[in-house]
């Protein structure tokens, strides 16, 4: 049997950490019980039917204690394997276990089930303020290992950290992750056999963070209905009808967008397939107009010489058509013109 003291300053995150803990449990097919509210649908699958996690009372007796049965299901069959054993997690320990309420009415049998909790199949992580909150007697008989926890996000880097603040003005944090180092024994200097991490992103939502823990809990031990019986079964299927639904819904909602992007698909795709055909260009070689003589010119100030020519058939064109057309125009003098097209050339002269 192992038995944990999970201890940790205010917000340094006993209680995720003692839940990521629940979750490698249940993960493990393994029983659970606790005096946590917890939400299974946040900490297995939705699918999950067989997983069994027990609310205990917030200041559990040892009527409540013996209520909850085995923690290992394979001792009533005679098969000792303590890797099978459930975790029974209490938190808030302080309030309860300390030297003020140590004998209380009823602590003496309380004790004594915790002792014999090995041989009922139970791992056992009391959870509290500081390890000396709890009675001394109690730390003597039951804190096998003690796990202190910390959040690195409160952490800075030696010197980097002052050299970025003194810079920036901020505090450089680094990621935030939650680590228990676990100590064989209740001396700060005992060996560490062991290291929890763990993220907690996925496990905010897994149990209530503003649980408060009263002495009248009106409520005695009672079992969680796997996620299965709480939400998988009324999940909406994906069918054909309710999948039309949901597309119906979603284009409601965003109505504005989908006809703006609508818009912009049928705009390329009119674009795509009403392209304008290809229009072949005919090149005009000029020697087509050799035949040609300048019948007259004219020349403005700063500007070039405008020709005017014609063939032996009387057809006329001008300089300016022939630029039209595609030529390159090139006045050598007032009778002598060249024309090209990039390949060939021709000179038009006077009669």
């Amino acid at each position: 049997m192992a038995v944990y003291v999970i201890t940790g300053k205010l917000g340094g995150g006993k209680s995720i950490m003692s839940v990521s803990k629940v979750r490698d449990y249940l993960n493990e097919d393994r029983i659970v019980a606790t005096n946590i509210d917890l939400k299974l649908h946040w900490l297995v699958r939705h699918q999950a039917k067989k997983c069994r996690v027990m609310r205990v009372p917030d200041k559990p007796s040892v009527f409540d204690l013996n209520a909850i049965g085995l923690g290992n299901p394979l001792i009533a069959r005679g098969i000792k394997d303590e890797s099978r054993n459930g975790l029974l997690l209490l938190d808030e320990c302080g309030t309860w276990f300390n030297s003020r309420d140590w004998n209380d009415k009823g602590r003496k049998e309380l004790i004594d089930w915790i002792i014999h909790a090995r041989k009922r199949g139970w791992d056992i992580g009391f959870i509290v303020q500081d390890l000396s909150v709890l009675d001394k007697q109690a730390r003597v008989m039951f804190a096998e290992h003690v796990v202190y926890c910390r959040r690195t996000d409160r952490m800075t880097i030696p010197f980097i950290g002052s050299l970025y603040r003194m810079i920036t003005g901020q505090r450089l944090k680094l990621p935030k992750m939650h680590v228990g180092v676990v100590k064989y024994g209740t001396e700060r200097h005992s060996m560490t056999v062991d290291k929890w991490t763990c993220f907690g992103s996925g496990l905010y939502n897994a149990y209530n963070t503003s649980q408060i823990f009263t002495s009248n809990y009106d409520h005695g031990v009672y079992s969680y209905l796997p996620p299965y019986y709480t939400h998988y079964r009324y999940r909406v299927t994906y069918d054909f009808r309710n999948i039309m639904r949901i597309t119906k819904i979603y284009f409601k909602r965003f109505k504005k967008v989908t006809c703006f992007a609508g818009g912009c698909l049928l705009s390329l795709l009119w674009l795509e397939f009403t392209a304008p055909a290809e229009i072949e260009t005919v090149k005009i070689s000029p020697t087509e107009y050799a035949g040609y003589k300048i019948m007259g010119y004219y020349k403005m100030p700063n500007q070039p010489y405008t020709y005017s020519l014609q063939n032996s058939d009387g057809a006329n064109i001008s300089s300016v058509q022939l630029k039209d057309i595609g030529f390159d125009v090139t006045a050598i003098n007032a009778c002598t013109l060249k024309i090209s097209n990039g390949q060939s050339e021709s000179l038009i002269k006077c009669r």
